[in-house]
């Protein structure tokens, strides 16, 4: 894969420096520690980012569960040779075969559904712009870019409509339901009755625990994590991993000495959210959270008027990744 240069011009706004950019698109298994670590930096200066985008889960995911689809992540970075930093990570599916020629659609993975980019929240367009630049070479033979999990008037949203009529690409955006990994319950709720509460931290407990919820998983109506073990292997392993790192916890809801209830929270202490729930819903809880509304995005590379792909404005350079 090549790594792509880029002069991105912002417009002049005062408060956004002109930098080199260089783009370039990696295997999941090719990334290195370096831009993993600046992917989670990344994270918390994103315009719009959860927790399940983090590379301890997408990684782990597209390890486990790729299921023949070409996953590869497309890493934007700004700055000189000895000190690029991280701008923004899109994980992409790319067309494939013999000629390849085709859209690029982003991500589909069990547990969370479709995967959003990842993009620094202050140079969002410059980001952008070094993205479709990227993607609409003649040598890419890409010819539409597919992103979803916008959020309805957010920033990613608007400024990609900025950096496709800047660029004479025609971009639509349809609202789409966000299904994404709903909680999984009993539909009777728990009684009012003596119950008690363990709320597993420890990484040497976590994994306990994870097989705990997995079989209260198991134990109720319809499909469950076991039933494939390639998901439930990835689980176990995301869950781990953010145990490792002290920001995960395990809910366990015990009568009679039995578990009843459980929930995985993710992310770091005070900012963590639950993403699998299984057994009994406790009464007097919070409701699960209904599927919301988001925008998927689809962009053409081809300028309005013209039927081939736009021809780069600066040609690549002969370095190629490992």
């Amino acid at each position: 894969m090549a790594v792509h240069r880029f002069s991105v011009i912002q417009g002049g706004a005062p408060d956004q420096e002109p930098g080199r950019w260089t783009t370039e698109i990696v295997r999941p298994s090719e990334i290195g520690e370096a831009d993993i670590a600046g992917w989670r930096a990344l994270l918390a200066r994103a315009a719009e980012a959860s927790v399940l985008a983090d590379p301890d889960v997408l990684l782990t995911l597209a390890q486990h569960c790729a299921r023949g689809q070409l996953l590869r992540l497309l890493l934007v970075r700004q700055g000189s040779e000895g000190g690029r930093i991280l701008r923004g990570v899109l994980p992409l599916r790319v067309p494939g075969g013999l000629w390849p020629r085709g859209a690029t659609h982003p991500w589909s993975l069990p547990l969370i559904g479709t995967c959003a980019p990842v993009i620094e929240a202050a140079r969002a367009g410059a980001v952008l712009r070094a993205v479709l630049d990227d993607l609409a070479a003649d040598d890419r033979r890409i010819e539409t870019l597919r992103l979803a999990g916008l959020a309805p008037a957010g920033p990613l949203a608007a400024a990609l409509a900025e950096a496709a009529a800047g660029a004479g690409r025609r971009l639509s955006l349809r609202p789409r339901e966000d299904r994404s990994a709903p909680p999984r319950l009993s539909p009777d709720p728990l009684p009012r009755a003596p119950t008690s509460l363990e709320r597993v931290r420890e990484p040497h407990h976590v994994r306990d625990a994870v097989e705990r919820f997995l079989a209260l998983d198991a134990s109720g109506p319809g499909a469950c994590l076991l039933d494939d073990p390639p998901v439930a292997t990835a689980f176990r392993v995301v869950v781990r991993r953010f145990a490792h790192r002290r920001e995960a916890c395990i809910d366990l809801v015990r009568r009679d000495g039995a578990v009843i209830a459980a929930a995985i929270h993710l992310g770091p202490p005070g900012r963590d959210r639950v993403w699998r729930r299984a057994g009994l819903s406790l009464a007097g809880a919070q409701s699960p959270p209904q599927p919301g509304l988001t925008l998927e995005a689809e962009l053409s590379l081809t300028r309005a008027g013209r039927r081939e792909p736009v021809a780069r404005p600066i040609a690549p350079t002969a370095l190629r990744a490992r």
